[in-house]
């Protein structure tokens, strides 16, 4: 039913009503839009670009952007002994892409030219000449600008296993994601080589640079000759060459590399994905088996102690999960359930607030409908299948999808009892990337947009359903 009658619309009062009413769901809409869009932006963004926190990735529409966001790729920090030219207030790359119009005219002047198939023929000699003679170089006198995403994926490309990893640098590590090379990438070419495995390693991640961008017919690595500023001009060529004849498709690479680096880190490692399914499986199946079961005996028969049994439930609710988590686990301990999925299961069971919701629906159904079954000789387990479920498909959709997000993405639970990596689920997967990959804050975006997939396909999927659960209880 209209709040406002249909000859009332027509009136003032109504009118400017109307207008609020709109204007206010307009501003909520946008203020639940606005940062989902952020955070899609940022999970296709560099150190460049990130700090701009923008709904849209401005490189997508403008060219200039684009070429500065590839030379970011390039350096860590902005390439003062190449660019000597530049602003003096480019320091680092969130000030450089603060000043879209200095961006612009620094594309403009370092591009110039090329659009001519003659001048950028010449310029594509140089450039070709240039990486020839980087790949001639012995590994230990260049210098590389290497990315933090390339380690692990080197790492098991030469190793493989982690023991393997553990057995020839003789250092513990727990994955190939834990290991870094800062100390090896800040040492001089020019200081006394070492002779360990993980400066060897080092070595061949430089050479794998520049071995696959003469593979890929680039100009340009991350690998660079030292010391750079006798090669600046060199390198700003091939830096212009390289974006004039592969700029879109090492933006695109580029922007979709966070998501690979998250599908390596999440769904490549152990069995999470798995254990992430039989979890939510588990949970949903449980929570639509007891939930129902004890709601309907709390409104079926007349106990004497239903309304102390729903306050005792409803109490329990009154306590934040931290305080529960001790005496949890020290039960699960004590029964021996740690890292097993029944440790992560069984707490959730139960719902009290589910029990409750289901309870006051089975309430709201007609009792002659179950008098009739009870006339026409239909037991207990059949008037609660056949009539009892049936009748409330809607709030049952609705508890299943409650405890589809919890058993999701709950991780404080999940790694609190389960200590093992084996048992570890998507969310505390995910936790652990956000802690360990806190220094590249894109990737993280981009992975928690990934895990937020699943749960925006069941909402989707299940919308029609949770609609009815939702508008049924307004009209009884």
């Amino acid at each position: 039913m209209s709040a406002i009658l249909e000859s009332e619309r027509k009136t003032k009062k109504a009118a400017a009503f109307l207008a609020a009413v709109y204007a206010i769901l307009s501003i909520g809409a946008v203020t639940m839009v606005w940062p989902f869009a952020v955070m899609l932006s940022s999970a296709f963004s560099s150190s460049y670009d990130y700090h701009r926190h923008s709904p849209v990735v401005i490189g997508f529409f403008d060219r200039s952007d684009r070429f500065a966001r590839y030379v970011s790729t390039l350096f860590p920090t902005f390439p003062r002994e190449v660019y000597p030219d530049a602003p003096e207030a480019w320091t680092t790359w969130q000030s450089v892409s603060a000043d879209r119009a200095g961006v612009e005219a620094f594309a403009r002047r370092e591009l110039e030219g090329l659009d001519e198939k003659n001048f950028l023929g010449e310029r594509k000699a140089r450039a070709a000449e240039f990486i020839r003679a980087l790949a001639e170089s012995p590994a230990r006198r260049l210098s590389c600008n290497h990315d933090p995403r390339d380690v692990a994926k080197f790492l098991e490309r030469k190793y493989g296993t982690t023991e393997a990893l553990r057995k020839d640098w003789g250092m513990e590590y727990r994955s190939f994601f834990d290991v870094s090379f800062s100390a090896e990438s800040k040492a001089s070419p020019d200081a006394p080589p070492r002779d360990d495995a993980k400066f060897r390693a080092w070595e061949d991640l430089k050479r794998e640079y520049v071995e696959r961008a003469v593979a890929r017919g680039d100009f340009v690595s991350r690998t660079m000759p030292h010391p750079i500023t006798p090669h600046a001009a060199e390198i700003r060529n091939a830096i212009a060459v390289q974006f004039a004849e592969h700029g879109w498709r090492d933006f695109l690479s580029d922007a979709i590399r966070n998501y690979a680096t998250v599908f390596d880190y999440l769904f490549v490692r152990g069995r999470s994905f798995v254990n992430t399914i039989i979890l939510v499986v588990l949970s949903v199946l449980a929570s639509l088996t007891v939930n129902p079961l004890a709601a309907y005996a709390l409104s079926r028969f007349a106990l004497p102690c239903t309304e102390k049994i729903l306050l005792f439930m409803l109490a329990t609710m009154a306590f934040p999960a931290a305080v529960t988590a001790i005496p949890g686990f020290l039960l699960i301990r004590d029964l021996g359930l740690l890292n097993t999925f029944a440790a992560l299961v069984l707490p959730t069971v139960a719902s009290a607030m589910g029990i409750f919701i289901l309870k006051g629906f089975f309430d709201a159904l007609p009792r002659e409908l179950y008098e009739a079954a009870t006339i026409d000789g239909a037991g207990e387990w059949t008037v609660f299948r056949k009539i009892t479920l049936p009748m409330t498909t809607p709030i049952l959709a609705v508890n299943a999808l409650n405890s589809f997000i919890h058993a999701y993405s709950s991780w404080e639970w999940a790694f609190l009892v389960c200590q093992k990596e084996s048992h570890w689920t998507l969310a505390v997967w995910m936790y652990q990337m956000s802690q360990t990959m806190s220094h590249s804050p894109w990737c993280v975006m981009a992975g928690f947009v990934t895990i937020s997939i699943p749960t925006a396909i069941v909402f989707l999927a299940c919308q029609k359903i949770i609609m009815r659960g939702i508008v049924l209880p307004s009209m009884k």
